[in-house]
């Protein structure tokens, strides 16, 4: 009896750990952390999003399931330096803003696997706050820019 539950764990342990993405770490490292914010949009709250939100936005939540955010009021170095370390090693590089002291880097993550998930990540930091966010699901990431609008007054 033993040996057969040690055998269904180490097959279903692959199954949980390809749910994962590499930056679990950093949500597990600093989510409730003294002096950082964390927010996880889970699947429930994004379905309540689309609520208000045009056909564009609608259509690209259906094929989100998760929104995380770290963030850090003020200068910060350690959430930027570890977020940036981890998708360096496995995330594209999309686009790289840099000004007046700010820098914001976009990441994808994606598998040649259609019914993988994929994972955008942004990291912006400067004198002021440092943001980590991540956008897991099936998307076209053009139409990231269009989760901006959401919550804004017309």
């Amino acid at each position: 009896m033993k040996r057969l539950l040690f055998i269904l764990i180490l097959i279903t342990l692959p199954l949980g750990l390809s749910a994962q993405t590499s930056m679990d770490d950093i949500y597990d490292d600093y989510a409730g952390k003294k002096g950082y914010q964390s927010v996880v949009y889970g699947k429930k709250m994004i379905t309540m999003m689309k609520e208000n939100a045009s056909s564009d936005v609608r259509r690209l939540l259906n094929g989100i399931t998760m929104i995380r955010i770290i963030s850090h009021e003020g200068p910060e170095t350690a959430l930027y330096d570890d977020a940036r370390k981890i998708v360096r090693e496995e995330y594209d590089l999309v686009s790289r803003m840099d000004e007046e002291g700010s820098s914001s880097l976009f990441y994808l993550y994606e598998t040649d696997d259609e019914d993988d998930d994929m994972s955008f990540v942004m990291i912006a930091s400067g004198p002021e706050s440092t943001v980590v966010l991540e956008i897991i699901g099936r998307f076209d990431v053009k139409d990231i820019s269009k989760l901006s609008i959401i919550g804004q007054k017309k």
